[in-house]
Order: C-alpha cells, then structure tokens, then sequence
C-alpha cells in the first residue's frame, strides 16, 4: 500500500513538473458556468439540501445555492372555514451567495478563496393558497401549482471558507466547496474552451 502510494505521488510530481505553478495568465478569457448541489445553512437557524449555480470569469468567481420553502410545492390542501384543517405549516429557507477568486496552481487544478452570506429566513407556507408558474411555449405550456410562503423573520450570517476545482479534460471543472455555513459541489463548462472545441491540452 505505501509503495503505490508513493507511486502515484512521485508521478503526480513528474506530470507537473514541466507545468508552471500559479500562472495567472490561465484566468485570461476564461469564462465557465455551472451548477451545484449540496446543503445550505449549516451552523445557521435552518439548514437543508439545495442547488445552485456558479459563474467565472476572468478568474472571478461568484456562485449561490438556496433551498426552501420545504412545503411550497406540497400537494396538501387546507380548508380556511375547517378549524380542524391544517393551514399554515411552518417552513424556512436558505440563501448562500459566495465570491471569490480562482487561483491557478497548477494548469488542472485551482484554488479558491470565498467569502460571502448567508441569509436565513422563517415563516409560514399558507396551504390554503393557490398560485401558479408557467414555463414552456405556447404549444407545450407546463403549470406548476405551489402555495404561497409568508415571511416573519430573516436572519444574515458572515459567511467563508473555499474551493477547489479540478479539470479532468479542458473544458470540464468539477468543484467542492467549503465554507461555515454549506458544503456542496457541482460541475461547470469552460464556455470559451467548449466553443473552440479544445477537448484537451495540445
């Protein structure tokens, strides 16, 4: 075991030898969009899993990943003149917006150092509300039904931690990031490498 540990360290160190470390120059014309998934609002008054997107440019990188309310799309009704019928459920929401700047450490790999927010709020989802959201054209429209959620308080963190980001073919990154309050990772496309169609490295 520690031999093909130290094998696959000593090649690693051949692979990069040749390669220049922190070379800035990489971030110029790079632009990438992605998305994530992971759990939002760790150490905060509500926490759950949820999505998001992220986008770089230039090396600038801004990313965010939300999830709530729980029961907007819940499929219960609740009768207003039913004292018995459950109205109002409690629910909670989680907001992460991140910013930050890649740095290129080596030509596949990168770092990433973030700071941002993280924006709690609670209230009630009201089951007796009944709206609607289009998406789609006029000859295939889908319509989604979800209840209103009505907001009582709201609560904002400091938020901070990292990145990394590794690219196993040119225009393909896959991230993680950590910070105080969310952990998630998610993919993204180098929109400049995929529209010249430079799969890899010359």
């Amino acid at each position: 075991m520690k031999k093909s540990i130290l094998f696959v360290a000593l090649a690693t160190l051949a692979m990069s030898a040749s390669a220049q470390w922190f070379d800035f120059s990489q971030n110029v014309h790079r632009y990438s969009i992605g998305f994530n998934l992971g759990q939002a609002g760790n150490n905060a008054h509500f926490h759950d899993f949820g999505g998001g997107a992220s986008l770089s440019i230039w090396g600038v990188y801004v990313d965010f990943v939300t999830t709530g309310p729980m029961y907007k799309y819940d499929n219960r009704l609740a009768s207003i003149n039913d004292p018995a019928s459950v109205r109002f459920l409690p629910d909670s929401t989680s907001t992460i917006v991140n910013l930050g700047y890649q740095i290129p450490v080596l030509p596949w790999l990168r770092i990433m150092p973030l700071i941002g927010f993280n924006v709690n709020t609670s209230g009630h989802t009201d089951l007796a509300t009944h709206s609607a959201e289009t998406t789609g054209s006029s000859e295939s429209v889908s319509v989604q039904l979800y209840h209103d959620y009505n907001r009582e308080s709201r609560w904002t963190y400091l938020n901070y931690g990292g990145g990394i980001s590794v690219r196993p073919i040119k225009w393909i990154n896959i991230y993680g990031v950590y910070t105080i309050h969310a952990i998630y990772g998610g993919i993204s496309l180098n929109l400049e490498a995929f529209a010249k169609d430079e799969l890899f490295d010359e």
